[in-house]
């Protein structure tokens, strides 16, 4: 704006600004009145949830009481492999894997040879598929296990202990 302004310009902008604040003040009074129904609606709204939130805490609390949590089953003693020393043969840590194994259970080569090694970090032969293989089919020859499927070019064989 210029320094220099005449009276007729001045009345002019400041009409313009009345008018402007004239209708901002009607157009937050309206946000008001909105703003207001919509805070009396969520307060409603409020003590229902609130209300129903209360019922099914109280619900929940009094089904804990009678529902106790089981009591986890105990875990299985591990086995003691100390006796077989620091580096033990493999065909024994086979033995001692296939002596554990529950009877009726189906297993096959790629199970048995995780056991192997997650009870024997260290053996001396390699742990692998193809002589956990061999081994499973010997015991199967010798009546220790019995066979459940016959191996096939993309599925192993599957053996189980039989219950005696």
């Amino acid at each position: 704006m210029s320094a220099k302004m005449s009276v007729t310009e001045m009345l002019e902008t400041l009409r313009g600004q009345i008018d402007f604040h004239r209708s901002r003040e009607a157009f937050h009074a309206q946000q008001e009145i909105h703003h207001r129904e919509e805070r009396e609606r969520h307060a409603g709204e409020l003590e229902v949830v609130s209300q129903r939130f209360a019922a099914l805490e109280s619900a929940a609390a009094a089904a804990q009481e009678v529902l106790r949590a089981p009591e986890p089953p105990a875990a299985p003693a591990a086995p003691d492999d100390s006796d077989l020393g620091p580096l033990p043969k493999l065909s024994q840590a086979f033995a001692r894997v296939l002596a554990g194994w529950p009877p009726g259970a189906s297993f096959g080569a790629t199970a048995f040879v995780h056991e192997t090694r997650r009870r024997f970090r260290q053996v001396r032969g390699d742990i692998d598929n193809r002589s956990a293989s061999l081994y499973l089919r010997r015991r199967r020859e010798d009546g220790s296990l019995e066979a459940v499927r016959e191996g096939r070019a993309y599925h192993e064989a599957l053996y189980r202990k039989p219950e005696r």
